[in-house]
């Protein structure tokens, strides 16, 4: 919802990550992106944390320059530095959880208004087959996380839960709810509140993959991939928006 909400400031401020949304090769790209920097990632935890540390925090902060950019224009140096000293000097669940809340909104809206729904559909698509991969197979997304648990990076979410909190990437939030905003964005349909009817369903049935990720999460007491889970949700909301509104 806060994604859809600032997606117009993106797009009033010309933010965005790729010329021509409608391209589907923009989702092959998206894709090999993600799998050379987890490779460049998981090099660089083996040779020096140390290293690894001052590159993703400096990612980080580029990161937050880009999101708080619409809102602050140059000035957006200042909530960035804060972003990054609280880290640093406080880095606790409230504030992982707050900034990595934060730059999901901000990545999720940049990428929703950057690419429609044709191109999000495919990358949810590959995504969610290398996500389960990533955690079932080769389990390298496993040693991931635990490397940005390591380095307390605010990549990931922690939810409570009865008998321990569960591990949500943010990317787990961010890739299906970038088809929620490519709807509002593109598709011409009628609205409720004021959201198209696609980008509500498809933002319900991600979350509906959720509450399946959580419910299986906390049964078998095991990482679990959660892309699989929301990413159809969100599809199968997608569709069904798509054949009432």
């Amino acid at each position: 919802m806060v994604s859809l909400k600032f997606s117009p400031t993106y797009e009033s401020a010309n933010v965005k990550v790729f010329e021509n949304p409608s391209d589907p090769k923009n989702s092959i790209t998206y894709f090999v992106a993600i799998i050379a920097f987890t490779i460049f990632v998981m090099m660089l935890a083996k040779r020096s944390e140390k290293v690894l540390r001052i590159v993703m925090y400096s990612v980080l902060f580029l990161s937050s320059l880009y999101v708080f950019y619409p809102f602050f224009g140059f000035a957006s140096v200042i909530p960035s530095i804060l972003t990054l000293y609280f880290l640093l000097k406080k880095p606790n669940k409230l504030t992982m959880n707050i900034s990595a809340f934060i730059l999901a909104c901000g990545v999720t809206a940049m990428f929703g208004i950057s690419l429609e729904p044709f191109p999000v559909l495919i990358l949810l698509v590959i995504l969610a087959i290398y996500d389960f991969i990533a955690v079932y197979s080769t389990k390298h997304m496993i040693d991931l996380a635990e490397n940005i648990i390591k380095l307390k990076l605010p990549l990931l979410f922690m939810i409570p839960a009865r008998e321990r909190p569960l591990i949500l990437g943010v990317g787990d939030v961010v890739i299906p709810n970038i088809l929620t905003v490519s709807a509002q964005t593109f598709l011409k349909s009628q609205t409720i509140f004021n959201i198209k009817i696609p980008a509500l369903t498809t933002l319900i049935g991600g979350t509906i993959g959720l509450a399946v990720l959580m419910v299986v999460s906390e049964r078998f007491k095991s990482p679990h991939a959660g892309l699989p889970f929301i990413n159809t949700g969100a599809i199968l909301g997608y569709f069904l928006g798509r054949s009432i509104g």
